[in-house]
């Protein structure tokens, strides 16, 4: 879990969010300095972790943005609660996955 290598990670998956993850990472890199503190890294290196485990599989990833979706444009509150759930079990798996 380097910043390196989530960076070639995200790069792989969605060019879109590898340029969000390097404007994230210049403003965490810049308040961790400010902060003289790690968890900020800490933080972003986690999430970033966490997004790439989201999506590394392709069929993961795709049940993703269908749920997302669904959410989006749920006609009623228990469809998008239902989506919802799904995709909050799908990010505690993922969690769980990246703190083993």
């Amino acid at each position: 879990m380097t910043e390196q290598a989530l960076r070639v990670a995200v790069s792989r998956l969605d060019l879109a969010e590898a340029v969000r993850f390097d404007a994230e990472f210049h403003q965490v890199w810049q308040e961790a300095v400010q902060t003289d503190s790690t968890v900020p890294m800490h933080t972003f290196l986690f999430r970033w972790a966490v997004f790439v485990e989201l999506r590394r599989y392709p069929r993961r990833a795709d049940r993703l943005r269908e749920l997302e979706e669904i959410v989006g444009r749920a006609a009623d509150v228990d469809a998008a609660r239902d989506a919802a759930k799904e995709i909050s079990q799908m990010l505690g798996e993922a969690t769980l996955r990246v703190r083993r």
